[in-house]
């Protein structure tokens, strides 16, 4: 009897042993993992952050980038123009212009004039289309796509239903995400031809090209190829929008734009 008592206290000993040693090993591995886990989970985020720092540095780069193309031309092109002509209207305020050549000065001062004014209007529809303020976001889509349409690469433009319901922000935003998305079929896509549609109910935006296609993955994973699109994808998110890719090597590309009704 004291042998079988003492063999079930072994027992019952050496299974609590085991239970304990198994509890352990399972409470240590669930604990390890979860440590492994978030630090995992932690490196992700630095990288997330580190890639958005990188990608906000580019954004703001290529925004200063802008800035000085436009003050250059300002400088460059409005201010050379408007001092010759300024010097030219003070020689023949003064006399210093022979009489029999200031016609020739006063038409050379008009044309000056002229063309300040012609870059001053092309600067201005850079930033701000007038179409877009007098006839909303379809007719600025429509200039837009004939005025970068070329004999290289034909942009087609079709707006299907009625008209768009956006605010002036709203509408500024799709024009700004529609002009960097054909432009980046222009420099990129090598495409013969771009079609972009516009539809009202729900309102969505496609640009689609017939080019060589990209990889996605790889251009996001760049910093500087990556930038257009992040733009895109920041304008598109303030359009509280969904921003679709069809795209791959070879087979051209199609990016949808969908708001939300």
């Amino acid at each position: 009897m004291e042998s079988n008592l003492d063999t079930l206290i072994i027992i019952a000993i050496a299974g609590t042993s085991i239970f304990l040693f198994i509890s352990g090993f399972v409470v240590f591995f669930v604990v390890f993992y979860q440590k492994r886990m978030l630090q995992k989970k932690m490196e992700l985020q630095n990288i997330e952050a580190e890639y958005q720092r990188n990608m906000l540095q580019s954004t703001i780069d290529s925004q200063e980038k802008e800035r000085k193309r436009i003050a250059s031309e300002l400088h460059d092109g409005v201010g050379a123009m408007l001092s010759a002509a300024k010097l030219n209207l003070g020689m023949l305020l003064s006399g210093a212009i022979p009489k029999e050549e200031s016609n020739e000065a006063v038409d050379e001062t008009k044309a000056m004039i002229d063309e300040t004014i012609e870059t001053v209007r092309r600067i201005s529809k850079d930033l701000l289309p007038s179409s877009l303020e007098q006839f909303g976001i379809s007719q600025a889509v429509e200039e837009l796509c004939e005025k970068l349409s070329n004999p290289s690469t034909k942009i087609s433009f079709e707006h299907f239903g009625d008209k768009i319901d956006l605010d002036v922000q709203q509408e500024l935003l799709l024009y700004r995400i529609t002009q960097e998305l054909i432009n980046n079929a222009l420099k990129h896509a090598q495409a013969s031809e771009i079609k972009v549609q516009l539809h009202a109910d729900p309102i969505s935006l496609s640009v689609v090209d017939n080019g060589v296609g990209f990889d996605k993955e790889l251009i996001e994973g760049d910093i500087k190829k990556g930038v257009g699109l992040y733009n895109i994808e920041n304008r598109v998110s303030l359009l509280n929008g969904e921003l679709i890719f069809d795209t791959e090597i070879a087979k051209g590309t199609s990016i949808t734009i969908k708001l939300a009704s």
